[in-house]
Parts: C-alpha cells; structure tokens; sequence
C-alpha cells in the first residue's frame, strides 16, 4: 500500500524531526550548564513533550492510521521540539550582539504557545476517534484558533527578557498592545479549554462499554494534572523546584500515554503487560506524590513552625507505597481486562450455586453468567454436542466481533468424550484473552463438563422415551385402522350375513335361536372392537383432526342441563399423533368429571398454542370436586400421567366455584433439557 508506506514515512519524519529536536536541545543545554538559568525552566517540559508526544503519535499512526489524533500528537511534537529548540539555540550564542540572536528571541518567545494549547483544547475536542462530534464544533475550533493566535500575537509583543548566560530582550517589545492581547487571548483559551472537557465529559456520560473506558483514561490523566496544579498552587512559596518540574512533566506525560492506550489497545497484542506496568508505575508515582504534597501542605499549614514537615510527609508517602501499589495493580489490571477472578474462587462460587440453589438444567446460564459478569466478557455462550449438531443451552451477550475480535472456544471434556463447548468473546477494545483467564475458563470448562455429561445423558434418555411414546402411538395407531377397517367390517358383514340367513329360514326352524344368539354375539364384539379402537386412538381424530374431534365431543356432552363451549385456534393441523392423543383424552376425561360430580351448567373448552407448548385447559362453573369422589383423584391421575408421558405438565384447581384443569404439552421435546 504506497499511500499507507508513504504516511508512515511522514509520521516517521514528523517524529524525528520532534525527537532530533529534543536530543540536540538535551545537549546544548547540558553543555552549557544552563538548567538553573530561568529562561531554560520550560526545557525539561518541552522535552518532554516531543519526545513522549513523537513515540506516542508513531504508535497511533501506525495501528490507526485513519485516526487524526496520532497526526496532531506528531505535529505537537515537532512543533514544540522547534521552538525548544530556538530556546536553547537563543542562549548558546557568545555574546547577546551576535547576529541573528534578536530574531530567536522574538521567535521562540512566542512559537511554544500553539502546542501547548492544543493539548487542552484541540485533543480533547476530536478525542477518541480523531473527529468533532459533530459539525457545530468547528465553531469552537475557529474561536480555539482565534484564542491562539491572539495570544502569540501578545507574546510576540510581549517586554519580557531571555534570562540565561546573557539577557536579550524582546526587540519589538509593545508592553500597551501586548498586555490587553494576553489578556483576552488567555480568557479566550481558557473559555475554549473549558468547552472542549465539558464536551469530553459530555461525551463520557453519553458512552457505554469500551468508548467509555477509553475516555476514562484521558480524563483521569486530566484530573492528575488538575490536582497538581491545584497541589502547586495552594503551597505558599511553591514547591521544590525539580519536585514542580517533574510533577509538571508527568501531568503533560500522561495525556499521550493515556491517548495511546486507548485508541491502540485492542491491537498491543505483545505490550499489554509492559503497557499495564507502565500504568502502574505512573499512578503509584503520582499518587505518592500527590500523598507527600498533600501530607506537606496539611503540616505546614497546622504547624508552620515545624522544620521536619517534608521528612514527615515523605514517611506518611512512603509508608502508603506497597498497599497502594497493590491497589493500583489490581485497579488497573480491572480496567485494561476487567476485574479478574481468581481460579479457585471463580470454580468454588459456582460450585456452591450448583449445591445449594440450581437445578442441573439452570448450570448452563449460570455459567454463562457468571463469566460474562466477573471476567467482563463481551459474551458466553453453552453448547451441548449431540448426535445431529451442538445444541445452544444458553447464552449471555451478543456475538460482537468488532475491533477484530475473534471467539474462544473452550471443550468441556467428560472421560474423554466432548460433551459441549464454551465459547466466550473476549472484554470490549480486546481481540484475545490474556493467559491468566484463559487458564480460569479452562478449568472452569473442566468443572462444568460433568454437568453436561449428566444433561446429555438425561436427554438421551428423554429422546429414547420419546421415540418409544411416539414408537406406541404409531403402533396404537396402525392397530387401530387395522381393525376399524379390516375387522370391523368383516364382523359387520358376517352379522348381515347371519341375518339374511335367519330371515330365509322359517320361524320354527331348530336352528333359528342358534343363529339369534350368533347375532348378539356379533353384536357384543362389534361393540367391544369399537370400545378397544377408540381406547388404542380415538377414530375422530383421523377422521376430524384434533380440532373437530373436541368439537364433536363438546356437542355429545351437551344436553339441556350442561353447555359446553369450546375456544380453539385455527393452527392445530399439524399436531403429531402423541400430543393429539394426550389432548383429546386429557380434556375427555376432564368433561367426564364435569358431568359426574361438578354438577354444572357451564363448562369451556380451551385450547391455545404459545411458546412451543399446546396449552389445554377445561373449566367449569360448578361446586367443585366432593370429598367423597374416589373416582375422580383416578380421573386427576390419568390426566397427570397422559402428560408426562410427552413430558408436558398437568395442574387442576377445584373450589366451590368450580374446577378448572390445565395441561402444558410440548409440541417438540423440550428445549433446555439435556
């Protein structure tokens, strides 16, 4: 990609030109001892800043090269490095006459201000993504330039002298136009700083997951260098001059190391762990510092008499060290992968779940659950293996691949068969799981993997169950149109025949009471065949499909005494024999206890389909079920069995004002179990 190459050449120049600036200015100054003189006091900072700026904005270039942040970090860099550099180049002079010697002067005493100011203003308004949020900002970025280029053109007018080895002043010094410039420049930037955080923080608010996390990072850099200002200020006679310095260098440090995490971090494959020292470091740093400052500022200002405060505000840092190092580790190990777990606790945590309050079948969400929520895993989902192709028993989240992440997959291994998987997608703004949480779903998987074992077994079990209920229907079935079609009518036929036979015979013929006791005979059988047809399946469901068959019924048992109603959706045709049979027979031996014992006028039929399920239920406006009915706990039973026996379920409610049945039966076998 030539234009890729040749942006990343670009970025390399901008840096080197930062990066060359900063060394060449390290050793002039160096060389000419002039660190205490206060026009080099700015050095260390700016130094500072193209260096930590040059790698940083490299770094986002070269993983986001879309991103303008990396580009306007270089630019900072290579900006700030050239005015540093006209700095040192102003006092390294023989004398303050030499030529050319005003005119660095005046340059330098104004070109620093533009990087500076963009840190606070322009990075935050275009931060994360490299973008204004939305285009009413370009006015703020007009009035943000406008601020800056009021305010140089102040300093540029500005009486103020390079104090180094020799003094220079500033040769086109306007202290009556310089004044009221810096004045408003400073409240415009000021005013525009203010707008471009209250717009980060805005942003903050508005944010969910990894986008929120990454404007965290900033902000909290911000914040340190909040209090540090606030810090420096509100000690009379200021601070140590190398401990204002450094703590001065550090706030500045942190915003690109903070822009460069976030906006890289899913793609630090091999520096997430330097990375996360680096973050420690830097906090423990500058909470410690933030500690001996504070503890300093207490003392002298409850005992300002007292000498020893410094040594005593370094014991109190110093004795906070190794608890907030501890502290830090684990705050910012949460924050870059999410609070982690330890192995034991995760496994014993869901161990005692499974003990004391889940049933095997709830195994499955809880650990899904659990993992999403102490590993702040994007999502985690279950599969049991079967026969045909996994089986999904539950899942938390949604699988979100952005940011190039890609899924792990964890084999839950019962004596050496695969009995299902975890798959897991790692936290947001990462594409992979670190080793320590892979190790801990690992033997997670292992734990859970007997789990699974025991629900693939139960649902072989409910499968072989089912292929028998379904295996009988058939067979009930074939049996049943066997003899409605073959036997029924030879019987039938033969009785005709024995008839015809009779009435060819005169009446006092001796055979005649031979052939009457034949027919009756007949008769009885005809009778018993029909009884055992419809106790193998019920013709009218052949006949009439489910729907008409309990039509049929609720019009039989209807007389002047008893109404029975019946409220039945269209979708009942394709209904497989088992659950039509437990259907029918459910809610014909619930009507047959409303005509025996509910004594009432009105009885409903109903019959629904919701969620994978026939919904059946039979009520009554009747005086409920009398102690002494016997036959209807049988009648309860059978209902109760007809459902398991397609693993449905089976409850009845039955007071003064009437008995109501319902049935739950699934269409297919239940989802969740096994």
């Amino acid at each position: 990609m030539p234009g890729r190459q040749h942006g990343h050449g670009i970025a390399l120049a901008l840096a080197a030109l930062g990066l060359g600036a900063a060394v060449a200015s390290t050793v002039l100054t160096q060389r000419a001892d002039a660190w205490h003189y206060s026009a080099y006091n700015p050095v260390p900072l700016d130094i500072a800043v193209a260096v930590f700026f040059s790698a940083m904005g490299v770094l986002v270039i070269w993983h986001r090269p879309g991103n303008v942040l990396g580009w306007m970090m270089l630019v900072i860099a290579a900006w700030d490095g050239l005015a540093l550099l006209l700095t040192v180049l102003t006092g390294s002079f023989s004398s303050p006459s030499a030529p050319g010697v005003g005119a660095l002067m005046w340059t330098q005493s104004w070109l620093w201000a533009p990087p500076i100011w963009a840190i606070s203003t322009f990075l935050p308004m275009i931060y994360p993504d490299g973008r204004l949020p939305n285009r009413r900002w370009w006015w703020a970025v007009g009035f943000t330039a406008a601020g800056i280029a009021v305010y140089c053109v102040g300093l540029a007018f500005e009486d103020a002298d390079f104090v180094g080895r020799y003094t220079v002043s500033n040769p086109l010094a306007r202290p009556s136009l310089a004044a009221p410039l810096l004045t408003v420049g400073e409240y415009m930037l000021l005013v525009a700083t203010a707008l471009a955080f209250a717009g980060l923080v805005a942003r903050w608010l508005r944010a969910t997951g990894a986008r929120r996390r990454r404007i965290s990072l900033l902000l909290l850099a911000v914040a340190f260098g909040t209090v540090q200002a606030a810090v420096r200020d509100s000690i009379s006679g200021g601070l140590p001059p190398v401990l204002d310095r450094g703590l001065e260098v550090l706030a500045f440090v942190l915003v690109p190391l903070a822009i460069a995490v976030a906006v890289t971090r899913d793609r630090l494959y091999d520096l997430d762990s330097a990375v996360r020292r680096a973050i420690v470091g830097v906090a423990v740093t500058g909470t410690v510092l933030a500690c001996y400052l504070g503890g300093h500022a207490v003392l002298v200002a409850l005992l300002p008499s007292l000498e020893p405060g410094s040594v005593l505000a370094a014991g109190l840092a110093g004795a906070l060290l190794f608890p907030l190092t501890l502290m830090m580790v684990r705050r910012v190990r949460a924050t870059v992968w999410g609070r982690r777990v330890d192995v034991v606790e995760l496994a014993v945590g869901l161990g005692n779940r499974m003990r004391n309050q889940l049933d095997a079948t709830e195994v499955p969400a809880a650990v899904c659950e659990q993992v999403v929520r102490s590993l702040r895993l994007r999502m985690a989902r279950v599969d049991l293996s079967t026969e045909s192709e996994p089986r999904r028993l539950a899942q938390v989240g949604s699988m979100d691949r952005s940011g190039g992440a890609d899924p792990s997959t964890f084999e839950l291994r019962h004596r050496g068969v695969v009995v299902g998987q975890l798959t897991v997608l790692p936290p947001d703004g990462h594409c992979y799981l670190d080793d320590t949480m892979a190790q801990a779903l690992a033997s997670l998987a292992d734990q859970v993997a007997p789990v699974l074992a025991a629900l693939r077994l139960d649902e072989e079990l409910l499968r072989s169950r089912e292929q028998v209920v379904t295996a009988r229907e058939e067979e009930r079935s074939r049996l049943s149109r066997e003899l409605h079609d073959n036997v029924g009518p030879t019987l039938a036929g033969t009785r005709l025949q024995l008839e015809s036979v009779r009435g060819a015979l005169p009446p006092d013929f001796a055979g005649v009471a031979l052939l009457d006791r034949a027919v009756k005979g007949l008769d009885e059988a005809l009778r018993t065949l029909r009884r055992v047809v419809h106790g193998l399946r019920p013709p009218e469901l052949d006949a009439l499909g489910l729907s008409g068959a309990l039509k049929e019924l609720a019009v039989f048992l209807s007389g002047p005494s008893l109404r029975v109603e019946t409220v039945l959706p269209s979708n009942l045709v394709m209904l497989s024999k088992r659950v039509e049979v437990a259907a029918y027979r459910i809610v014909a031996e619930a009507l047959t206890n409303v005509v025996r014992h509910a004594r009432a006028t009105h009885a409903e039929i109903t019959v629904n389909v919701d969620d994978g399920c026939l919904l059946v239920s039979v009520s009554d406006d009747g005086v409920g079920v009398p102690a002494d009915a016997g036959n209807h706990g049988m009648g309860m039973r059978f209902m109760a069995q007809r459902a398991r026996e397609i693993e449905g379920t089976f409850s009845y409610r039955s007071d003064t004002t009437g008995t109501a049945v319902q049935a739950v039966l699934p269409l297919l076998r239940p989802a969740g179990r096994g």
